[in-house]
């Protein structure tokens, strides 16, 4: 079960926005910058702590070099968000279908894993994630019908140590095959939560309506979807 602080602003806060940390990083990576990332306070925000450890510090799941426990924690943190988002619902009047759910490496991968999903039952409108990347996960449960024009914001960074850019941009087209309405944008930064990205979701949530429609990036002409992460996949009717 999750548990977050429901962070109060002046504004309207008429939607919910879930703010998902990074592997072993503070939520404060992003409530810090929610000026930047919400500068209006449109949403009411939170910012959760993943339900799993490793060496003392919260994660959603392990790295994917142990594929078998990463993949079994990658779902039940997906599945501990679905609830959460109903739960939040619940409390606070707001719609869940209305909600953007965003964060940073692996927290924004599980915002992903939300729009992509079969059988979540409170799936939020839109996603973003921040130097992230599409679920590596065997017999991830992919579902092109849910998934379908649902907007996403990858930003992604040059010097990304994690993920060479050939592989975020790889992973970019991987989701505008997969139906989504993807903002692709780079930075000539590293893997980190920045300033510039927090001014950038800040951008594209004040506009989700457009969004919804993006213009291409001439960064991806060319680029070659992520086949083998596709075949890891279990799509459903």
């Amino acid at each position: 079960m999750l548990e977050g602080e429901i962070i109060e602003r002046d504004g309207p806060q008429e939607r919910l926005l879930v703010l998902l940390h990074g592997y072993g990083e503070p939520v404060a990576d992003l409530t810090d910058r929610l000026d930047r990332i919400d500068p209006h306070a449109r949403f009411l925000a939170v910012a959760p702590p993943a339900p799993f450890e490793h060496k003392g510090k919260a994660i959603w799941h392990r790295a994917l070099t142990a594929p078998d426990e990463a993949g079994r924690q990658f779902l039940a943190s997906m599945a501990a968000i679905d609830a959460y988002l109903g739960e939040l619902a619940e409390r606070t009047g707001r719609s869940a279908a209305e909600a953007v759910v965003g964060g940073f490496s692996q927290g924004g991968g599980l915002a992903l894993a939300l729009l992509l999903a079969g059988g979540i039952v409170h799936r939020p409108a839109a996603a973003f994630g921040v130097c992230s990347f599409p679920p590596h996960i065997v017999g991830f449960p992919f579902d092109p019908a849910a998934a379908d024009g649902r907007p996403f914001l990858l930003w992604s960074a040059r010097a990304d140590r994690f993920a060479p850019i050939e592989s975020s941009r790889a992973g970019a087209a991987t989701l505008i095959d997969c139906g989504l309405a993807v903002t692709y944008r780079e930075t000539d930064g590293g893997h980190v939560m920045s300033d510039d990205a927090a001014d950038a979701i800040g951008a594209w949530l004040g506009d989700l309506d457009a969004a919804a429609h993006p213009a291409s990036s001439p960064l991806l002409d060319g680029v070659e979807p992520l086949a083998r992460v596709r075949e890891m996949w279990s799509p459903v009717a």
